[in-house]
């Protein structure tokens, strides 16, 4: 059986998982026709706004209060509202009759379009057909968070069950789709799985340890008002999950690609063997990447630890916080799951590809590629046979490979 034939199943699994996100995404609510928000085009600017709507209607908005000055005064550094600017307006109901509109803020669309543009040409005019894949994956993996993960979740699923499953359908895009099917990544593929296993363990285990509810923040907060069958606290793992996903996959791939070229440039080397010198690659990738998701958390909390500095709460005082303990836990739960992915996605490829004996695909040693070209450099780099001669280092290495092509042919 061929491995795209294997692979089937998983990209069925996927549409699969799309399916019942959709069906189980609860019905759209009514919305009040009287009551809403709608977009325009600022044409005048008085004391008021002329504004002409999309529908092509001209209508006066009234603009937002100044905010107050002087001493004291919040530091808001707001820019006004020019003339040509695209803008939302609320409407409802004016208690003298009629409908009354209120510029409500800027449409942000169009900026967020042209970064989204550029984006896309940067990954693709760097990294060609890899990179628009991973665009296109990128999207797809948002697509199964809105379709799939919300709704269910929304619908009174478990969020840790709903987040595994979606999570495996991401892993799928970001792993098979962006790289291709090969036996690399689907060592890959296994290691990030197990690696999400064992950091939703951890995650389980450490959320109840230090008593952490899901309701340190705003939104949990809310939902916990218009949407009481949600499990904050599931939700909460739920985010640790698909939050470390991303730095998973790449440090995964890293390991299966280094492991199968091991053992295609030395098929002689034991498990032990493979395992070891792969990892001594792979610790060169946890530093680097623990620091950018530390960075990542810390860059995402930074208001928070602000606010925790104007207020002077003490280090131990802070962490008593459940909103501060929360980030804690997603960060270091995080970095275990993303140093444990090493070995384990190290152990699995050395498992499969002891002995050199499945087949290569086109491509598949170049999945991260070395600068250095040529065998005798890849020998080198992972100091397979440090020679003193390059010559005759080639020659052995030649005469090795033919070894193993007449072993295989026996």
């Amino acid at each position: 059986m061929s491995l795209r034939l294997l692979s089937l199943p998983l990209w069925l699994y996927l549409w699969c998982g799309l399916a019942v996100g959709w069906a189980a995404s609860p019905a759209a609510p009514d919305t009040r026709r009287d009551v809403g928000f709608v977009e325009g085009r600022i044409v005048a600017l008085g004391e008021r706004a002329t504004v002409t709507l999309r529908s092509g209607e001209t209508v006066e908005a009234e603009l937002p209060t100044p905010l107050p000055d002087g001493a004291g005064a919040p530091n808001f550094d707001l820019p006004a509202y020019r003339v040509g600017e695209w803008v939302e307006l609320y409407y409802a109901p004016h208690p003298e009759g009629g409908v009354r509109y209120v510029v409500s803020d800027w449409v942000r669309r169009p900026a967020l379009g042209w970064l989204l543009a550029l984006f896309l040409v940067v990954a693709t005019a760097i990294a060609r057909g890899k990179g628009f894949r991973a665009v296109l994956a990128t999207g797809s993996s948002l697509l199964i968070a809105i379709a799939f993960v919300v709704p269910a979740i929304l619908a009174g699923w478990n969020p840790m069950v709903v987040s595994l499953l979606g999570v495996g359908g991401m892993l799928v895009l970001a792993i098979y789709f962006v790289h291709g099917v090969s036996w690399s990544t689907t060592a890959a593929l296994l290691g990030t799985f197990v690696a999400v296993i064992v950091t939703m363990v951890l995650g389980v285990l450490f959320t109840r340890a230090a008593y952490l509810t899901g309701l340190g923040s705003d939104e949990a907060l809310s939902i916990a008002v218009v949407a009481a069958q949600v499990d904050l606290r599931g939700l909460l793992l739920a985010g640790l999950l698909i939050g470390a996903l991303g730095a998973l996959t790449d440090i995964t791939i890293v390991q299966a690609s280094v492991v199968r070229e091991l053992a295609h440039v030395n098929p002689s080397f034991s498990l032990r063997e493979l395992y070891t010198r792969g990892m001594n690659v792979g610790v060169d990738h946890v530093g680097s990447l623990v620091n950018t998701l530390v960075l990542a958390y810390t860059g995402a909390a930074l208001p928070l630890l602000v606010l925790l500095s104007v207020n002077d709460f003490t280090l131990t005082r802070a962490l008593n916080f459940e909103f501060v303990a929360s980030e804690v836990v997603h960060t270091l739960v995080g970095s275990v799951g993303l140093i444990l992915a090493v070995p384990l996605t190290t152990f699995i490829a050395a498992l499969m590809f002891r002995g050199d004996k499945l087949a290569l695909r086109r491509g598949e040693l170049n999945l991260h590629a070395h600068p250095a070209g040529g065998e005798l450099q890849r020998a080198r780099q992972f100091d397979l046979q440090p020679p003193r001669d390059p010559e005759a280092a080639a020659q052995a290495l030649l005469r090795r490979r033919e070894a193993s092509l007449r072993g295989r042919g026996k």
